[in-house]
C-alpha cells in the first residue's frame, strides 16, 4: 500500500495487513490533523496567557468590548426561566428563520426559504460545516491573501488546494477579479469572500463584486460570502452582499451571525443561507456535528433581530472614533504605515522598515512592551511585515497599548 510520507512528493510502501500511522512516527493522528496549520490568533493568545503578564494590553481580540445590549440578554434569561433549555429542531427554530430570512429580503435583497436558513453554533462551526459539504481532495478554492484563517485550515483539512490572490494595499485591500480570473483552474470550486474583511478592514466594492460575480457564473463556481462585519462600517462605504446581484442568488452562500454587531461572541450562534440544492446536505453535516444550535442563544438571536437596533449604532459610532484615534497614533509611528480601515474593527500597518520577521515583532511586542497584537503572516504570505491591531478596545487601553508599541519601536531602533 503506497501512502504520502512528511515529505511532500515522498511515497512510503507499507504492506496492507497490519500497518499504521504509528510506522510513520505520527501516532494516533490522522495525516490531515497532524498537518493542518496553527490558527494564529490563538496561538498568540496561548503565548501571551503562558507568560502571565496581568498588565498586559490586549490588542489581539476579535470582540467588541461592549456589553450584549440588555434586551437581548433578558430574553435569554427569559428563554431559561420559561425552561426553554432543551433541544430545538437540529437547523434552528422556526421563528429564527423566519427572522433572517426577512431580514436577508430587506436589508441585503436576497431571496432564501426560511428552510434553506440553518442556525449554527457560532461562525466556525458554520465554516466547517461547510467545507465538509462542498470540498474534495483536489478541489481548488480561492481565497484571499491574508485571509481569515479557519477557511484556509478547514479547506486544508478536507484535502483542497488553496488558490490565493493578494489583496494590496493599494486598492484598499480588496479582492480584484483580475486576479480571481488568473486563480481559476480546471478543479476550482468555490471563491470565499470576506468583506469587510479580517484582518485587513477593507471592503469590496460594487464594481468589483460585479466583475467576479461574472467569473463565477462563467466558471460555475459557488460563492462563499462572509458577511459578519456587515453593519460595522464607516463613512461612505456600505456593504453589498455579491448574492445580491444578478444571477448570483443560487451560486451564494451567505455566512453570518450576532456575534459582532450585537456584541454576542459568547453566546455561539450564527447562520448560513444556502442554495436549495447544497440545503439537505449542509443541514445533514451540521446535524453531525452539533446535533442543534444553542437553545437559549437561539432565543437572544432572535430578540436581536426584532429589538431595537440603537446599540448596534452607538457601538459602530464608536469604532468608529476609535478608528480615527489609532490612525492618528499610528501615524505618529516613525516609518509605520496604514490603510484607513473601510470596516471590521482591525488596523493592519506595516512595520517591514523594522523587520519583516512580523512573527517575532509580535512576540517581542508580548514579552519586552506587555502588548498583545497578531502577527500579519499568520493571516498570510501577503501579511509579512504587518501586525493585526484590533481597535474593539476601549480609548484608554488603545492609548496605552500604543504608547508601549511607540516606546518600544524606539528600543527596537536603536
Amino acid at each position: 500500500m503506497a501512502i504520502r510520507a512528511s515529505k511532500p512528493g515522498d511515497w512510503l510502501i507499507l504492506p496492507l495487513k497490519g500497518w499504521s500511522t504509528r510506522k510513520l512516527g505520527r501516532p494516533w493522528l490522522s495525516r490531515s490533523a497532524s498537518e493542518v496549520p496553527p490558527y494564529s490568533i490563538t496561538e498568540i493568545a496561548r503565548y501571551a496567557r503562558n507568560l502571565g503578564y496581568e498588565d498586559f494590553v490586549y490588542l489581539n481580540i476579535g470582540e467588541p468590548d461592549f456589553e450584549t445590549p440588555a434586551h437581548i440578554r433578558e430574553a435569554g434569561i427569559k428563554a431559561i426561566r420559561e425552561g426553554k433549555t432543551h433541544y430545538t429542531t437540529d437547523i434552528g427554530i422556526s421563528e429564527l428563520r423566519d427572522g433572517i430570512s426577512k431580514k436577508l429580503s430587506t436589508e441585503n435583497n436576497l431571496d432564501f426559504s426560511p428552510n434553506d436558513i440553518t442556525v449554527v453554533s457560532g461562525s466556525q462551526e458554520g465554516i466547517a460545516a461547510l467545507a465538509q459539504t462542498l470540498f474534495d481532495p483536489g478541489d481548488s478554492v480561492i481565497v484571499s491573501d491574508p485571509y481569515y484563517p479557519s477557511y484556509v485550515q478547514n479547506i486544508e483539512l478536507r484535502g483542497a488546494r488553496l488558490k490565493t490572490v493578494p489583496l494590496r494595499k493599494e486598492n484598499g485591500f480588496q479582492m480584484c477579479a483580475e486576479d480571481v480570473r488568473k486563480a481559476v483552474d480546471s478543479r476550482t470550486k468555490a471563491i470565499v469572500i470576506v468583506s469587510p474583511n479580517n484582518p485587513t478592514g477593507g471592503m469590496q466594492d460594487e464594481t468589483e463584486l460585479r466583475a467576479i460575480a461574472d467569473i463565477a457564473i462563467e466558471n460555475d463556481l459557488v460563492v462563499i460570502s462572509d458577511e459578519i462585519y456587515e453593519y460595522i462600517t464607516y463613512g461612505s462605504h456600505r456593504h453589498v452582499s455579491i448574492g445580491s446581484l444578478p444571477g448570483m442568488q443560487n451560486r451564494t452562500i451567505i455566512q453570518n451571525g450576532f456575534s459582532k454587531a450585537y456584541a454576542m461572541t459568547g453566546w455561539r450562534i450564527g447562520f448560513v443561507a444556502t442554495p436549495p440544492e447544497i440545503t439537505q446536505k449542509f443541514q445533514e453535516v451540521h446535524r453531525a456535528t452539533v446535533i442543534c444550535p444553542p437553545s437559549v442563544s437561539q432565543y437572544a438571536a432572535l430578540a436581536a433581530l426584532q429589538g431595537p437596533k440603537e446599540s448596534v449604532q452607538r457601538m459602530v459610532k464608536e469604532f468608529g472614533e476609535r478608528r480615527s484615534f489609532v490612525m492618528k497614533r499610528v501615524r505618529e509611528l516613525d516609518d509605520v504605515e496604514a490603510n484607513e480601515p473601510a470596516g471590521a474593527f482591525y488596523l493592519f500597518p506595516d512595520f517591514s522598515s523594522y523587520t519583516v520577521d512580523d512573527h517575532g515583532l509580535a512576540l517581542d511586542l508580548i514579552r519586552e512592551a506587555h502588548v498583545v497584537t497578531v502577527h500579519g503572516s499568520g493571516f498570510g504570505e501577503q501579511g509579512r511585515g504587518r501586525l493585526r491591531i484590533s481597535f474593539a478596545a476601549s480609548m484608554e487601553r488603545l492609548d496605552e497599548g500604543f504608547n508601549r508599541i511607540e516606546s518600544f519601536l524606539k528600543k527596537f531602533r536603536n
